[in-house]
Order: C-alpha cells, then structure tokens, then sequence
C-alpha cells in the first residue's frame, strides 16, 4: 500500500512482500480444473426440489461397497444371515451462502431416517463459503455510517468493496501522516527515504501504526482511543474494520486457508455485535468443524478447497461460491440468446457446456483483444484517493481534541463493535450452540 500510493517510494516495490506466501502457495497459484454439472430446474426455496438436487449430486460422492451379514429375526423367533451392501463414503464438503447451507442441513434432518446412505446423503458435510459472507460484512457501512454508498450491496457488491477499499486506504496513509509527523504524502516519502535502512523504517512505521490505531479486541485500554474524541474513535474504527476486509480479501487471493479461518473468529464476534446472528451461527459452525468435528483429511479439504483459481498464477483465487455465480451469469448470458429456442431441454445441454463454452470465450477473448471499449469514462482511483486523504489530513482525524464529534453520529465510539460484547452472554451462546452443533454433526475425528 505504502509502495503505491506514496510518492517516490515506487523503488522499494521490489522488497514489498506483494504475495504473502503460505505452505501451499505453489499448489494454490496452478491453474483450477473445474468440471460444470449441468443444471437442474429445481428451486431451492422448496424443500422437496431440494432433496433431489442433493440426491442428484451426492451420484458423485465417492464411496466403496463393502460386503456384510447381519442376523435378521424370523417369524419362529429365530434369525438367519443375510448378506447386505454397505457404502462407505469419502465425504465431501457442499459449499454456499448461509441459506443454502441451512438447505442442506434441513434436508439431511428430512432424510435422516431413510434406509440407506445415500438417501440419507451421508456423503456430504455443508460449508459455509467467504464471498457471500463477505457481502454481509459489507453491510457493516451501516454501522460506520456509510448509507450513502447504496442501499443494498447485493446490487452492487464490487463497488461497495472499492469504496471501503479506498476509504481505508486514505485512512491508512492519514494514519502514517500523524505516525510520522509528516504534512503530506511527499514529507512522509522524505521522512522514510532519509533513514538509512527505508525499508527497515517503513515496516517500523507500519508496525506503530497497527499497535496505536487498530482497535480489534476483546479488553484494551481506552486512554489508547481518541481520548473522548469522537471523530478520531470513528476514525480508528474504520480503518480496523477496513483493513480486516482488505486482510480477508487478500487471504482469499493467495488461496490462504489459515489466514481466512482467522478472519472468521474475527467475524463471529462482530456478527455477534451487529445481531447477524445466522451468519454468527455458521462462523461458529466452521470453526468447530475444523478443530472438532471432522476428521484431519476432511478439516483440510474444507479449509483449503474452498479457492478456485480459473486464470493461473499467484495472487489469482477467488471464493468458490464466486466462482460460481460467474458461471450463473455466463448460464443466463447463453439462455437469454436462446431466444424463441428457451426449452427446458435446451436450457439443461447449455449447462453441460458451460465449461467448454467458458474456454471458447476465454480463447476467443485472447485472440481479439477482449470486448470493445466504450466512450465512457471512469473516474481516477489516485484522483479520489488523494481527495479523500486531503479531507482527512486537514480535519486532523487522528489528532485527539476533546469534545469533537461527528454532527451525523456523534456516539460512535473505539471499538464499539467487539468491546461491547458481553463475554459472559457470550460464552453461554456459544456454549448453547456447541452442543446443538455437535447432537447434529455425523462425523467426528
């Protein structure tokens, strides 16, 4: 961040760390071979239509078959042998948002008394997945008094998530303007070039940084806010929760498994806060699947399948469930030119060719150039930034003076989001909750 927006500090890009590496960076950068399973014209809104999309794809949950006897009773009060088939599963993790999630779960319990595995759909474990959960943390703009982005970040998520990004950016160079004691962008770029190790001092103002202005925690000490200044408290908030998302973000870019599960216990706790309680559900639910409830093999897979990189390269994954609303879109692009041809066969062999016809496009892309450029024109990011730090710098945001306060919102506090929670009414929910998950739970380590 520091290497691209402050002047003159382009020259130490090459020691910037640009792809946080992890134990399966390699793995996580080779290109994702996805297999498309067609559509099935059923509504997930129904129950019944749910079942059978889960019947439909737990065909593909491997599983070996194994011969056994058992006794079974007579009518003269004696038994005899019989030889049945037993399934064995390799499970697999079933991804989506929070709702389907609860889908599958409430079909499992439907079928939980059927007569064999496989109607009981045994084969799968449900997993929360991080785009849709990133959408609802986007809606935390309400709480840092954001309203005016859009009303509903399901219709435009990507713009919502440049808006936080570049707010918490301006917010991060301001941070390490007041850090350094520097009046602009250009004196901090003097300050950190005069040292003799630059590299060494960005990292030690970085590092200051985080400690005196970041405020995620349970118990801290308030003389580290603003000092009863609520413009500097809002402004340490922001830039918290921002860099949490830009954390999650580029946790979810590197294919970093780790990184993403600490997010989500951030995550429990600010949908505690924020009364998301579905979603406070599911993070709690993910995080006991991967300590607890499944099985090594199964935590892993869950952990780290949950990327798909469809360009190649570091830096390229996106969230599976992501992905897949790509795939939705290039469905309803295929269907929509159908035309008068829109059958509900036709409408099934498009989505069996999706995945070659994804690479024709790809390939055709390549080959032309990409789409045609249009006349409009989009505004500077540097432009905005710049505007959006000069505010900030010259409202001395970080700078506490007591009795300042923001006309619109004038009780935010410093970590009002996580310190306001009740440890005690928490433990008891998750208490609560823990034994709910684990009475439901099939597998076990």
């Amino acid at each position: 961040m520091f290497v691209q927006h402050i002047p003159g500090l382009q020259s130490l890009s090459a020691m910037a760390n640009h792809h946080i590496e992890h134990q399966y960076s390699k793995n996580m950068a080779l290109k994702s071979e996805v297999v498309p399973l067609g559509v099935l014209l059923k509504n997930e809104n129904v129950l019944n239509d749910m079942v059978d999309i889960l019947d439909e794809l737990h065909k593909y949950v491997p599983r070996t078959r194994t011969m056994q006897t058992i006794d079974v009773c007579t009518g003269g009060g004696g038994t005899t042998a019989v030889d049945i088939h037993v399934n064995t599963f390799s499970h697999i993790p079933l991804g989506g948002d929070q709702l389907t999630v609860a889908r599958i779960r409430g079909s499992q319990r439907v079928e939980c008394n059927a007569e064999n595995g496989d109607e009981r759909l045994e084969g799968f474990f449900p997993v929360i997945e991080d785009w849709h959960t990133k959408m609802c943390f986007m809606e935390l703009r309400e709480v840092i008094n954001r309203r005016n982005v859009i009303s509903d970040v399901t219709k435009d998520l990507t713009a919502c998530e440049e808006f936080m990004e570049l707010v918490t950016t301006a917010h991060v160079l301001t941070a390490a303007m007041h850090v350094a004691g520097a009046s602009n962008l250009t004196d901090l770029s003097s300050k950190i070039l005069s040292k003799e190790n630059p590299t060494a001092a960005a990292t030690s103002l970085v590092q200051t940084l985080c400690r005196q202005m970041v405020t995620i925690e349970f118990i801290m000490d308030k003389s580290t806010c603003g000092s009863g200044d609520r413009v500097v408290e809002y402004a340490m908030e922001t830039l918290s929760l921002g860099l949490l998302l830009l954390e999650f973000k580029d946790s979810i870019r590197e294919g970093d498994g780790y990184r993403v599960l600490r997010c989500w216990k951030y995550f429990l706790l600010i949908f505690r806060a924020t009364q998301h309680k579905n979603y406070c559900i599911e993070a709690l639910n993910l995080l006991m699947q991967y300590y607890y409830i499944l099985p090594q093999r199964y935590a892993e897979q869950m952990l780290w399948g949950r990327f798909v990189n469809s360009e190649g390269g570091p830096g390229q994954n996106i969230s599976a469930d992501l992905h897949m609303e790509h795939l939705n879109r290039l469905l309803k692009g295929t269907v929509t030119h159908l035309g008068a041809n829109k059958t509900p066969q036709a409408i099934v062999r498009a989505g069996k060719a999706l995945g070659v016809l994804k690479n024709i496009i790809t390939v055709f892309d390549k080959l032309t150039g990409g789409w045609a450029t249009s006349n409009h024109t989009t505004r500077s990011e540097a432009e905005d930034l710049m505007k959006v730090v000069t505010e900030l710098s010259q409202n001395r945001v970080f700078s506490p003076q007591s009795g300042r306060k923001h006309r619109t919102f004038p009780s935010i506090e410093c970590n009002k989001l996580i310190a306001s929670i009740n440890k005690k009414k928490l433990h008891l929910w998750m208490t609560k909750k823990v034994s709910q998950i684990l009475k439901l739970c099939t597998l076990s380590r």
